[in-house]
């Protein structure tokens, strides 16, 4: 009995480690995978041309002054130490984070329409490498035919007799040495027995 539960314990953790492997070697769950460590490469990238070089511009353009910087003052007050504390509207962060998006958004689709565009020039290269040979193989043949035309007809072989052709003639040929051997023998009685003689 205690084997018995021991072998079905075996076998619900051989089937879930069976699934959970074929889970994990799925084409599709490979394929994410590296999608999300590219993506992840690709996001780094973006973020620096964002942050190190596109920021900075809007920064000189206005200025010289950040833009996460403006704010709005709610109210200030003074808090148990002492000191001088505000509540702002902090509308410069929003500014910046939608101009983070909108530069995102441009750049990522900059590099996607490059990318589309070279597999585009690629696709028509081999589609026009591909009619080019079409072309000139469709010559070749032509030209091929062009001189077999040229060339004089070669006499076809006869066709040869079929197996239902050479049976019928052999039995033709036995029923006509038949007949034969019966005329003869109608004629000469001892010219048979001297025939078959021989045939032995």
């Amino acid at each position: 009995m205690a084997k018995e539960k021991r072998v079905k314990k075996e076998r619900k953790k051989s089937t879930f480690w069976k699934d959970f492997k074929a889970f994990i070697s799925r084409g599709n769950i490979v394929d994410l995978a590296v999608a999300v460590v590219v993506g992840a490469a690709f996001t780094a990238i973006v973020n620096s041309v964002v942050n190190d070089i596109i920021k900075p511009l809007i920064t000189w353009l206005f200025g010289g002054e950040d833009m996460s910087d403006l704010v709005v003052v709610l109210r200030e007050f003074t808090n148990d130490a002492g000191e001088l504390e505000q509540v702002t509207l902090n509308y410069g962060n929003l500014i910046m984070a939608i101009l983070t998006f909108l530069i995102d958004a441009l750049v990522i689709f900059t590099i996607v329409r490059i990318i589309r565009n070279a597999q585009r020039k690629i696709k028509e290269g081999a589609e026009a490498l591909k009619g080019k040979l079409e072309k000139d193989n469709g010559a070749a043949v032509e030209e091929t035919a062009e001189t077999a035309a040229a060339q004089p007809a070669v006499p076809a072989e006869p066709a040869k007799p079929t197996v239902e052709e050479l049976l019928a003639e052999i039995r033709d040929l036995l029923k006509e040495n038949a007949e034969l051997r019966k005329s003869a023998a109608q004629s000469e009685p001892g010219a048979l027995s001297e025939t078959a003689d021989k045939t032995e």
